[in-house]
């Protein structure tokens, strides 16, 4: 059961039969009869098929937050019940899409040193999802760009960001991400700001998508300027439009082993700027 939790997890996330198979390593078929498995369980349908993506139903939208619970329980009884003399901790990092393809590289090769201690796995996801990730300890470490707070997590200031407009200025479509990321925040600011009512919106999941479209001349977005080069026409935006990235993590709360990856990234965090 739990192998087919962790298949539509990562189905669900990737959006995509085969990436889920390289990503867990088996065969696409063997994905595709989880998911069957798995629906038949449920007696509901969770993917819809559309051309080489799959698209998550009503019901996968709502299992998904409680398989990655039902999955993380499991790992948790797991560790538990081990008596492996030397027990590794397993460190879920979440990044948003923004740190995923541009500071999670460098956090990761920070951290190379300790993965003869633990289970590393790293998770894509919007700054919302990795910050309620935290907030159920799903996540141990967490990478957003979207200014979200609560008590119960610590954070620090890992590196700044610039944000542009990008594209075709004078297109009737925008390009934006999916609600609950960073960079739809900041969007909807700039968007406001300027008094704009965009007549036509495509919205994407995937910053890599954005670039693509752009490049291929349709429509405008607003997007980090590390994704942009001389290929999309942009502009600057002020510096109300710049933003920080956070590392967040659950303080002294923390396992210690945990502790000590976020202040190897504390005591680096010069190099990110």
């Amino acid at each position: 059961m739990f192998n087919l939790l962790q298949t539509f997890l990562t189905v669900y996330e990737t959006r995509n039969f085969t990436q889920a198979a390289e990503q867990l390593f088996i065969s696409q078929p063997t994905v595709t009869t989880h998911i069957q498995k798995l629906e038949h369980e449920l007696q509901a349908e969770l993917f819809i098929r559309e051309n080489k993506r799959v698209m998550p139903t009503a019901v996968a939208d709502q299992f998904y937050p409680q398989a990655q619970q039902m999955l993380a329980e499991w790992r948790t009884t797991k560790q538990s019940l081990s008596h492996v003399a030397q027990q590794r901790t397993q460190v879920v990092i979440g990044a948003s899409h923004s740190a995923a393809t541009t500071l999670l590289p460098q956090v990761v090769n920070l951290l190379a040193d300790y993965l003869d201690q633990v289970d590393l796995s790293v998770r894509m996801l919007n700054s919302e999802q990795v910050f309620d990730g935290m907030l159920q300890h799903q996540i141990q470490i967490g990478i957003i760009e979207k200014p979200l707070s609560d008590q119960r997590i610590a954070s620090f200031q890992l590196a700044d960001d610039h944000l542009v407009h990008a594209g075709d200025f004078a297109s009737p479509v925008w390009l934006m991400r999916e609600a609950g990321s960073g960079i739809n925040h900041f969007t909807h600011e700039y968007l406001e700001l300027m008094h704009i009512h965009p007549q036509n919106v495509l919205e994407m999941d995937n910053n890599d998508m954005i670039v693509a479209q752009l490049k291929a001349g349709l429509g405008q977005s607003i997007i980090s300027s590390r994704f942009v080069d001389d290929s999309v026409p942009y502009e600057l935006l002020g510096p109300e439009f710049n933003r920080n990235f956070y590392v967040l993590n659950h303080g002294t709360e923390s396992d210690p082993l945990v502790l000590a990856l976020i202040n190897r990234i504390k005591q680096h965090v010069q190099a990110f700027k």
